[in-house]
């Protein structure tokens, strides 16, 4: 295993990278180079924008192997130091099939979002924090596709790089029998799991992590802001807020209520949600129909969350993605945090307390803690 590990270690491109898919978890390459197994993509013909197609340097697809794959093998090289999501998520929606076949185009190959395999590199070439991840989408019944990595870089530890040799050894293997699909996609998507790679118990840990996200989505927010135009969906609720509430309510302030709005009623949605299941593990949480979930007990953050929520998902003007809305689900849904485990270190600590006061009031503290004050709306639910 030493050897293997030191192998992923060293691998820079996606040429290192053939050698090992073939040796190690033989793939069928028959020691062809990379463009002769590939063919090559320009950006705009998988339906990136300008903007997006800028963090992208190559777009490769494997050719089909011997043997009736299922899966549609991509290589994506990008730009910047970070895997860029909403990339992946537009390539995503132009390769995968649309419930009626009628809107997919006569000329392009298309497969099921659970078919789709993504073998990305970012960072710096030449330094040991150059990342390799494979990434698969994962879509829950009435919700967006989330995605998963298996990632790793020259500047892991020993052990990171052995446990993801063994996962790659065990999971990603090319079947010994590539024609039964159900099996090699079963085995296949047991590689991926969510982006965080630690599991949250603790009320403290929980209100950090969701802090730096909702600081994100602010982010998100003010930037679109200052690009839509006077009726995009942002702009049209900012000056709904400002006619029924805060006149002289800026951009900043606005930004901020959305983002606390929206990442804390999503954390009451959860914690609901995981009371009335009898704090089971996990959560069947949805972005778009949070707000049902939120108790009656506390209407303005009820009302609120389903005025924000309107203008964004499927319908609205504003992908969840997009903004970071989908993160906060993806955590809060996620095998990585454990609701139970938080509520009842949160009872150990502060006896007959609400979780939910508790929660805004650490929440809130660590979301400023980077953010200068802004002036804007901050309530206590």
């Amino acid at each position: 295993m030493a050897a293997t590990t030191e192998h992923l270690r060293k691998i820079k491109t996606f040429e290192h990278l053939l050698p090992y898919l073939e040796t190690e978890l033989d793939w069928p390459l028959e020691e062809y180079g990379f463009d002769e197994l590939t063919f090559e993509y320009a950006p705009e013909e998988l339906g990136l924008k300008a903007e997006e197609a800028a963090k992208v340097k190559t777009i490769h697809q494997l050719r089909p192997l011997p043997g009736g794959q299922p899966w549609g093998i991509f290589f994506i090289e990008f730009e910047r130091k970070k895997l860029p999501v909403v990339v992946l998520r537009r390539i995503l929606s132009h390769l995968a099939l649309k419930k009626r076949a009628s809107v997919n185009h006569a000329d392009r190959v298309a497969f099921a979002v659970g078919d789709l395999l993504f073998i990305s590199l970012f960072g710096e070439e030449t330094s040991d924090q150059r990342e390799i991840a494979f990434a698969h989408f994962h879509q829950m019944a009435g919700d967006l596709p989330t995605l998963r990595v298996l990632g790793w870089d020259g500047a892991d530890t020993p052990l990171k790089l052995a446990a993801v040799a063994a996962t790659l050894q065990r999971r990603l293997r090319w079947p010994d029998d590539p024609s039964d699909a159900e099996a090699w996609r079963e085995n296949w998507r047991g590689a991926f799991r969510h982006r965080l790679g630690h599991v949250i118990r603790t009320a403290d840990a929980l209100a950090e992590t969701l802090a730096a996200l909702a600081r994100g989505i602010r982010d998100a927010a003010l930037t679109l802001l200052r690009h839509e135009s006077a009726q995009g969906p942002l702009q049209t609720l900012l000056k709904a807020f400002q006619t029924t509430l805060i006149h002289d309510l800026a951009e900043e302030g606005f930004a901020d209520t959305y983002a606390q709005t929206i990442t804390y009623g999503l954390l009451t949605a959860a914690i609901s949600r995981t009371e009335m299941s009898a704090g089971r593990h996990g959560t069947a949480l949805l972005a778009e129909n949070v707000a049902d979930i939120v108790p009656v007990t506390n209407p303005f953050l009820k009302e609120m969350l389903q005025t924000f929520l309107k203008v964004g998902g499927r319908r609205g003007g504003i992908d969840f993605d997009e903004l970071g809305i989908q993160d906060v689900v993806e955590l809060l849904r996620s095998d990585e945090t454990d609701l139970p485990a938080v509520l009842r270190d949160f009872g150990n600590r502060t006896q007959g307390e609400d979780p939910v006061i508790h929660f805004y009031q650490h929440f809130l503290s660590a979301y400023n803690h980077k953010l200068r004050m802004q002036r804007g709306v901050f309530y206590t639910p």
